[in-house]
């Protein structure tokens, strides 16, 4: 049954953090390793879909070997920059995803590494992408523009980590160009426009901040707490577990505007997760669609069918 939860004070802070920084990004190769780690975990736990938690773990195994044996150079990450400030919305997206070949290669690697895991018919829908740029691209395009449903969902998670190791890769070694647009009240990620996966209260220095974290180049954007990331109302707002009030994820609803964003309470957990942990609540996600309310974001381990 969903129970309240209780939350501290807005953005409290402990006595040694003296600004908020508005953007914090990402370090690939930690961030890799702790999910896998907790993509790991949750096989262990979901006895029903351990086989996609696997299947999971080697995609994001293979992120990392490509961060590693082929990292972004700069001209690359330039013209990924350069693509990021025109929008998703731009005519420029589709002849500029095409010229760009680091993501491209990515998808090859991350095709070639997981389709001997997949039923024979899926395996060769993602082989045969690989050898059809005009159709890798347009299938890309689709997934930056939000047309979700113009996308077969296994082949958007292949291809979205494709695009995810190379635009964080980007982000990253040009944080001076990076953002695109203002922190403040994006709903969407400030350096590359795609929406947040959920919402993570910190621990440690930046005790009880909280930030939304990407679901496409992994940046974490400041957005101040008891305000609807949606809609920036405050008097409607309510926190949910499906246990007990301390719950480390929780769910955020806005009786405003109805929708909703996934919290993880790393403050109470520091070991969660927030793509792999997202994937492993779902039944939370369930509870808040009943009620009537939409989530704000995407997992890109679950995209909508």
């Amino acid at each position: 049954m969903l129970t309240p939860s209780d939350i501290v004070a807005p953005d409290k802070r402990t006595p040694g953090v003296m600004a908020i920084d508005p953007t914090i990004f990402p370090m690939l190769d930690s961030l890799y390793a702790r999910r896998i780690k907790r993509l790991n975990a949750q096989a262990q736990l979901q006895e029903e879909n351990g086989d996609y938690f696997r299947f999971l773990t080697k995609l994001v195994q293979t992120q990392q070997q490509i961060l590693a044996q082929a990292p972004l150079d700069q001209a690359e990450a330039t013209a990924i920059h350069a693509l990021l400030k025109h929008g998703p919305d731009d005519a420029q997206l589709q002849p500029g995803l095409a010229s760009i070949q680091s993501w491209q290669v990515a998808y090859a690697t991350l095709a070639k590494q997981l389709a001997p895991m997949l039923p024979h018919d899926m395996g060769q829908i993602l082989s045969d992408l690989s050898t059809d740029k005009t159709q890798l691209v347009s299938t890309a395009a689709h997934l930056l523009r939000s047309d979700y449903q113009q996308v077969n969902a296994g082949v958007s998670v292949v291809v979205w980590a494709a695009l995810s190791s190379c635009w964080a890769q980007a982000v990253a070694l040009r944080q001076d160009a990076a953002i695109a647009h203002s922190a403040a009240q994006a709903v969407c990620c400030p350096c590359c426009h795609a929406p947040p996966v959920a919402s993570l209260v910190l621990g440690g220095a930046r005790e009880g901040i909280r930030y939304l974290q990407c679901s496409l180049c992994e940046v974490r954007w400041h957005r101040v707490r008891a305000v609807c990331v949606d809609c920036g109302a405050s008097g409607k707002i309510d926190h949910w577990t499906l246990d007990d009030a301390k719950s480390a994820i929780q769910i955020e609803t806005c009786g405003d505007c109805k929708s909703y964003i996934k919290t993880f309470r790393l403050d109470y957990d520091p070991e969660l997760e927030a793509v792999a942990d997202d994937l492993g609540s779902l039944s939370l996600d369930k509870a808040m669609e009943e009620e009537g309310f939409m989530r704000i974001g995407i997992s890109p381990f679950s995209f909508p069918l």
